[in-house]
């Protein structure tokens, strides 16, 4: 198929890395016609074929038609079969990389801490040029060294194009749990087999399922080690949706999942009662995020039914202690204590004379004894728990208010106002970082908060969370980009109030495609510190644990951050291929791989300033003014005569300063405010008011 500059050696139909990429790059695609040109050419015939008694009948539109319709079912079944040979060489294409990877390790000599991140820097390399996750990137290694290396009659299949890659991953991953369990190679090769005679015909469900049956009933042995390999894959997801609603998916063993939701819906059950307006559905889930927020029941207005008085508790005054408490709640009569036993008039089984039966009762006494019935006794689930409820408080004002000084009216039959008419669901105490416009918090406008990690949020959420807050970060920004206003830092420690506007800032984890939150995420210097880079916002980033290590893999450090080359001198002249973060014109980070591929910054949600609009024409006075003062130009003519919006203001809407209104450098900004602070000095009645 050709031959390589680098590899001139002759080999009749394969071809090299560099010549496929070559051949790939220049494959040129068949571009299809429009379909008007194709039905134009119809246009002449008659629309349906003419019934003649003998000979051929006439070609019409209708078989036209039909034609085209054949030609593309054709052309799809031709492409399917050209996208599973072009998944055979795409996994090829990785194995091969990855090979190499650990070649490359071994003639660099990487000890075994730096080889892993060096597989590391591969894989996100082909997260990136495949526009993949990485840990899809990583699957996508893992099943092409299985596929390559020991699967080849499967590899066969699909370079034929007779298999798709969908069918090729089940069989990687049924066979791999075989190889776990250890069996020979001559086993799996057999099953590997029989998994292809099933595939032939079969949907990706059907073959999923079969190739399951067929493992577990060939090879019963292979459940366990399949279940271990699923308790590894446990994870905690989240997934954003829209109205400041977030999705959180556990994925867990199956009996703690089901323990899970049953102590949510019996601690849900027993709160229900009239003084509750939720549904169950909503009861569970503020039950579970309250017991994950660390907080309790009756910080969320969940309690179990006020005790009540009757008579009866007069008789019995230990009931009345338990009056409202599930666990001690009233049993439902016994049908089988009514009457004889067993019911004459049932029918279902007659004793012969003289015979009794015989029951196996539980052991009534016995303290593990749980009655299997969740509507007389909440704590039917061995080993669960009612979570701990307080009652309903009863001595609370109802919804009538009475005049200062006179005492409220209260309603018998009116229900008891505790102040939350309407129950918000578990909120945090203001743990993660909210920001929240100071004029749409009082009211002014009507802008949205911005919460890290999930996006703008209502300002009724924001007002709920700032008020359970034990103080509020003050953070200036600036009035026109709304952006937070930097401070020159010559020391390498970062304050705690920049962590928190970086956090503000970043969000994420700033390697490309990287979703991690920046709360959870390391602080690097994207020029280091010690090669003069300073301790700015605009020189910090947040970075993954992962990606910290991975952009300093070039530095040629081991795992205890120290460089090799000092212990090993021949290592002066090494350099190692890594990725490489640069900060931008316009303040965002972009990214060069170990490869050379740039990664542009991605792009940004930027939220211009709301002013109410009284402040709005304040400030273009102001400015305005100042403008006619230093400025030749007539600027503000200009100004006054722009037309009002809807109160957002920005630096589209902004005219240009004129020349040496801002300072040019921190140097010039220095001497400014010296002037400033020598004429105030000079004039001890700057600022007071005049008294005429």
């Amino acid at each position: 198929m050709g031959s390589s500059t680098d590899f001139p050696v002759p080999r009749g139909d394969s071809s090299t890395t560099a010549s496929v990429a070559e051949l790939i790059a220049a494959l040129p695609l068949p571009r299809v016609e429009p379909l008007e040109h194709c039905l134009h050419a119809l246009h002449e015939l008659p629309p349906r074929p003419a019934p003649r008694e003998t000979g051929p009948a006439s070609y019409s539109q209708l078989d036209g038609v039909r034609s085209l319709m054949d030609q593309c079912l054709h052309a799809v079944a031709a492409l399917h079969r050209h996208q599973n040979q072009c998944a055979a060489l795409l996994i090829t294409l990785v194995d091969r990389l990855e090979s190499t990877t650990l070649i490359e390790g071994k003639l660099l000599t990487l000890d075994p801490w730096q080889r892993t991140h060096s597989l590391d820097q591969v894989r996100a390399e082909i997260a990136i040029t495949l526009h993949i996750p990485e840990g899809a990137a990583g699957r996508l290694m893992g099943h092409a060294s299985t596929l390559v290396r020991q699967l080849p009659a499967t590899m066969t299949a699909l370079r034929a194009g007779d298999l798709g890659w969908d069918y090729a991953v089940v069989i990687a991953e049924e066979t791999e749990l075989l190889r776990a369990t250890g069996l020979d190679t001559e086993t799996v090769a057999g099953f590997e087999q029989q998994l292809l005679s099933k595939a032939e015909g079969s949907t990706l469900r059907s073959f999923r399922e079969k190739a399951r049956r067929l493992r577990e009933r060939s090879h019963p042995e292979t459940i366990p080690a399949r279940t271990r390999h699923a308790y590894t894959d446990r994870r905690l997801g989240i997934t954003h949706s829209t109205d400041g609603m977030s999705w959180l998916s556990l994925y867990a063993p199956s009996p703690a999942i089901e323990a899970i939701w049953d102590q949510c819906t019996l601690t849900a059950t027993a709160a229900q009662g009239p003084h509750e307006t939720r549904t169950l559905t909503q009861l569970r889930a503020d039950v579970a995020a309250a017991l994950l927020l660390n907080q309790t029941m009756s910080e969320n207005h969940i309690y179990r039914p006020a005790p009540e008085t009757n008579i009866d508790d007069v008789a019995d005054p230990g009931a009345s202690a338990h009056a409202g408490d599930p666990w001690f709640a009233p049993t439902e009569p016994d049908p089988c204590t009514v009457g004889e036993f067993p019911d004459p008039h049932h029918g279902a089984f007659t004793l012969e004379q003289g015979v009794t039966p015989v029951f196996d009762d539980p052991d009534y006494s016995s303290p593990g004894f749980r009655e299997p019935d969740i509507r007389n006794n909440p704590q039917w689930h061995p080993g669960l728990d009612v979570i701990r409820l307080e009652p309903l408080p009863t001595a609370l004002p109802t919804q009538s208010q009475a005049p200062p000084g006179e005492e409220p009216e209260t309603d018998p039959g009116a229900e008891p106002n505790n102040g939350h008419n309407t129950q918000y669901p578990p909120l945090p105490q203001a743990l993660p970082v909210v920001l929240i416009p100071v004029f749409s918090l009082l009211g002014l406008t009507n802008e949205p908060a911005w919460m890290e990690g999930a996006g703008p949020i209502s300002m009724d959420i924001a007002r709920r969370m700032s008020e359970s807050a034990p103080s509020i970060y003050r953070l200036l920004v600036d009035p026109i980009s709304n952006k937070p206003l930097e401070a020159g830092m010559d020391c390498y420690r970062i304050t705690k109030t920049m962590r928190t506007m970086l956090r503000i800032r970043d969000e994420y984890c700033q390697f490309p495609g990287c979703n991690a939150k920046a709360s959870t995420s390391e602080i690097d210097h994207i020029q280091a510190f010690n090669a003069g880079g300073k301790t700015t916002p605009a020189n910090l980033e947040h970075l993954c644990k992962r990606h910290h290590h991975m952009k300093h893999f070039k530095d040629d450090k081991n795992h205890d951050g120290q460089y090799r080359s000092i212990n090993e001198p021949e290592r002066n002249n090494l350099h190692l291929r890594g990725w490489t973060p640069r900060r931008a014109e316009d303040g965002r980070v972009s990214w060069t791989s170990p490869s050379g591929r740039y990664c542009p910054p991605e792009p940004e949600l930027e939220q211009a300033p709301a002013y109410p609009k009284w402040i709005k024409t304040g400030m273009d006075a102001k400015l305005a003014q100042k403008l006619a003062e230093q400025s030749e130009h007539h600027w503000e003519q200009e100004l006054l005569d722009t037309p009002e919006d809807d109160g957002s203001w920005g630096p589209a809407g902004m005219p240009e300063p004129p020349p040496g209104f801002f300072p040019a450098n921190a140097e010039e900004e220095e001497i400014l405010i010296q002037e400033a602070i020598q004429h105030a000095l000079e004039n001890p009645s700057l600022g007071q008011s005049n008294p005429a």
